[in-house]
């Protein structure tokens, strides 16, 4: 429907206006019109009625509405964890008993852990990254490192558990069973973990947190809050809802509500205080650290994350793509190499323009699957979607899913992806394994005749 000339035109638009208004501090929303405008303009002029643009936009937007509530969600539930006393409690309880030489470690490990079990990463960041955060705040650590160890454990999961919808949704869209992805996953996921726990037991021992900023910093939240271990219920809500696979939402609902009822009790806190701090987000005139954003401060990215979701209908709607996506690749190409460097970029690029990151999985892997079944097993297409679109979107300061990410680390994209070295090593490894594989693989493989799907 669009000439290769026009496509790029909007790919142009789309990014430079992204770009300029991240790094002018200009509304994203602002330069992300840029582009939807152009897009939709260019199809209108093509034939496509008015009509139809909008109602491709309207059905883009209703999928984005999980994250939109993710979102309005997490700006009401740390200021009422906050004004519950659950924050306080958690960072006071983590002060005495967690190790600071090896803060960044444990964090990361622990990130880990949680997101292998739970499937998700925005669970996972809201469960243990929220008060982890608060912790390390209060030692003293750079807060871009702390975020860049916890995103990085949260992603381990969100990539590999079997639990996550973005790994189920990888093995679907190449054709292959979530066990033959799990042993296409295995090589490059001890890779990128082995870079990883290097990398923060370097920053741990190179580090300015000691056990005397513990003394220091020690309980200095419990004389501003009446502490109960029933304080843990609103976090152990959310994590048992998304254990029990509740909708992400529901189970935020339902911890802002028990925070709601405990905060009522234990701190004595009125309804037009809890209103006013959700909206306004929590402000304390006696611990400077406890200061948050609420409610009001997620419109600007929730205009955002919609818009995104009508840009993102459109290219779905009219398969706008899909003509060029051979082109890429091209007809003769026999290296792996070569084809997983490609399908990388390819990758990149459809999270740089859809700011999604269901869409580049989807598309790359259903669209290339063909080319690949030709001279490669779906496994190897596997991988390679697994550890590029998959893992890209987290680095993208204007994606959907770095966005909310970001939100609730409190620390902006750019600023965490250069301490989230799971998130770097992965497409490296990917290479570095294309590049063994067809060094090392039988002649059989090569041609695609071990079939794995």
């Amino acid at each position: 429907m669009l000439t290769i000339r026009q496509l790029s035109a909007v790919i142009t638009i789309t990014i430079i206006g992204l770009a300029v208004a991240y790094f002018l501090h200009i509304p994203l929303v602002i330069g992300f019109s840029l582009g939807l405008l152009t897009l939709g303009a260019l199809i209108w002029r093509a034939g496509t009625t008015f009509r139809g643009i909008l109602k491709s936009m309207w059905e883009g937007v209703k999928h984005t509405k999980e994250v939109i509530w993710i979102l309005a969600l997490v700006g009401m539930v740390i200021p009422t964890w906050t004004m519950s006393g659950t924050i306080p409690f958690m960072i006071d309880l983590g002060l005495s008993v967690v190790d600071p030489s090896f803060f960044l470690t444990f964090s990361f490990v622990l990130s880990v852990c949680i997101s292998m079990v739970l499937g998700t990463s925005t669970g996972t960041l809201s469960s243990v990254g929220i008060p982890l955060i608060g912790l390390g705040l209060l030692l003293q650590i750079p807060l871009p490192m702390v975020a860049g160890a916890l995103v990085s454990g949260a992603f381990v999961g969100d990539r590999t558990s079997p639990f996550s919808s973005a790994n189920r949704l990888v093995a679907s869209s190449t054709g292959v069973s979530m066990q033959v992805l799990f042993k296409a996953l295995l090589p490059t996921t001890i890779g990128a973990l082995g870079v990883a726990i290097g990398f923060f037991l370097v920053c741990d021992f190179n580090g300015e947190w000691h056990r005397s900023v513990i003394t220091l910093h020690n309980q200095q939240f419990a004389s501003g809050f009446r502490y109960s271990l029933w304080l843990l219920l609103p976090v152990l809500v959310l994590l048992i809802s998304i254990l029990l696979r509740f909708k992400t939402r529901n189970g935020f609902l339902l911890s802002i509500a028990c925070a709601i009822v405990i905060g009522m009790s234990l701190q004595q806190m009125t309804w037009n205080e809890w209103l006013h701090d959700m909206w306004f987000g929590y402000q304390s005139s006696i611990f400077e650290s406890l200061q948050t954003k609420g409610l009001s401060n997620m419109i600007e990215l929730i205009a955002l994350i919609a818009l995104a979701g009508a840009y993102s209908g459109i290219l779905e709607k009219y398969r706008i793509l899909e003509t060029y996506m051979q082109k890429l690749l091209g007809e003769t190409s026999a290296s792996l190499l070569s084809a997983t460097v490609r399908t990388s970029l390819f990758g990149l690029g459809l999270g740089l323009v859809s700011c999604t990151q269901t869409l580049p999985i989807m598309m790359t892997g259903r669209s290339l699957l063909p080319f690949w079944e030709e001279r490669f097993p779906r496994s190897q297409l596997a991988r390679v979607v697994a550890d590029s679109s998959l893992i890209l979107a987290a680095m993208i300061p204007w994606n959907m899913l770095a966005i909310v990410c970001g939100t609730i680390v409190g620390v902006p994209v750019l600023a965490y992806v250069g301490y989230a070295p799971f998130l770097r090593a992965l497409p490296v490894c990917t290479l570095l394994w294309s590049l063994w594989w067809r060094k090392s693989g039988s002649l059989s493989s090569r041609r695609g005749v071990g079939f794995d799907g």
